[in-house]
């Protein structure tokens, strides 16, 4: 086996990139617009951060992170995009744990893809400027 070479580490990084770029795509456009729920309405109401009114921040949450995904995307100010996807993805962790503690063994929760999107925003943040 030999090291990697720098296309390759540019491709992994691309990869790592658009996989949070999508998850953020998704999760913006689908539960917080398209499919809004009656849960998350609610969970939002009960957070206390809401302005206007859940629905309302609900979606501009989901506005935020469709143009936050379009960033992550195209790569622009890419170790930025992934500091402030990480810590974006920490706040609403412990905002909907707080509020929905069920959440921590809901086995269509988001823990375990979020593991996933933090160790993706590591390799992007090694491979940034590299290659």
């Amino acid at each position: 086996m030999h090291p990697p070479s720098i296309p390759e580490l540019r491709r992994l990084k691309i990869l790592a990139r658009c996989a949070v770029a999508f998850v953020w795509l998704y999760e913006g456009l689908v539960p917080k617009l398209l499919c809004v729920s009656p849960f998350q309405i609610d969970m939002v109401r009960n957070s206390d951060w809401w302005w206007g009114s859940p629905e309302a921040t609900l979606h501009g949450l989901g506005v935020a992170m469709i143009v936050a995904s379009l960033f992550l995307f195209g790569g622009w100010f890419e170790k930025l995009g992934q500091l402030v996807a990480t810590v974006s993805v920490l706040v609403l962790m412990v905002l909907v744990i707080r509020n929905h503690p069920p959440a921590l063994y809901d086995p269509f929760g988001g823990l375990a893809k979020d593991a996933c999107l933090f160790a993706c925003s590591w390799v992007v943040w090694r491979l940034s400027g590299r290659c």
